[in-house]
């Protein structure tokens, strides 16, 4: 696989999750960063998400999302009341309010929550997201069969330093392509790590 032009990530750079693998040999200890590309699928994006991910980072520059908010919320208080059952399955089978197509409309004022997704109570155990999926094949790949420590980063962060041989890189490579990583994943990958190198 040819990774395409870095400039074309540089945008889910930003705000992307990784998982800092340190794998622990006799000789000592070498690392890699896995980062999670999110596809903007919207699986993730349901009301009972939205709800638990915090609160929104609202601002006097964006009044109609408190109020959009604030009318949410109490709609959602008087279909607690008249049925919580229909509550529940309404919130957790309806679409985040503030998403459209599969573009979330407040994503620069978005909850926590959603900020760190898929490091999330609610992240990691989403279905039906092919990224996630992919992501989480990828990270066992990696570290099947050895001893491994993973640390959950973001990158508001400085990127923690990757350090392993050119031999090492390769190996993880080669397993990331057999896990079925794609050619975004792949150019993501190389550079969270070659850039630490």
């Amino acid at each position: 696989m040819k990774p395409p032009d870095a400039k074309v990530l540089l945008m889910p750079i930003i705000t992307t999750f990784y998982v800092h693998i340190e794998f622990k040999i006799k000789t000592g200890i070498w690392s890699v960063n896995l980062p999670f590309l999110c596809s903007k699928c919207g699986v993730c994006c349901t009301l009972d998400d939205f709800l638990t991910a915090g609160k929104l980072k609202i601002s006097p520059e964006n009044p109609t999302v408190h109020v959009k908010a604030q009318t949410l919320y109490e709609e959602l208080g008087r279909r607690w009341e008249a049925d919580p059952v229909e509550y529940d399955r309404y919130i957790t089978t309806t679409s985040c309010p503030f998403l459209f197509g599969k573009i979330c409309s407040i994503y620069e004022i978005r909850p926590e929550g959603c900020r760190q997704f898929p490091n999330t109570p609610f992240g990691m155990q989403t279905q039906n997201c092919e990224a996630l999926t992919r992501f989480k094949r990828q990270l066992a790949v990696l570290r099947k069969g050895r001893t491994t420590e993973i640390i959950f980063c973001f990158i508001e962060r400085p990127i923690m330093h990757m350090q392993c041989t050119v031999k090492q890189y390769r190996r993880c490579v080669a397993k990331l392509c057999s896990a079925g990583i794609t050619d975004d994943e792949l150019a993501l990958f190389c550079i969270f790590n070659e850039a630490t190198m």
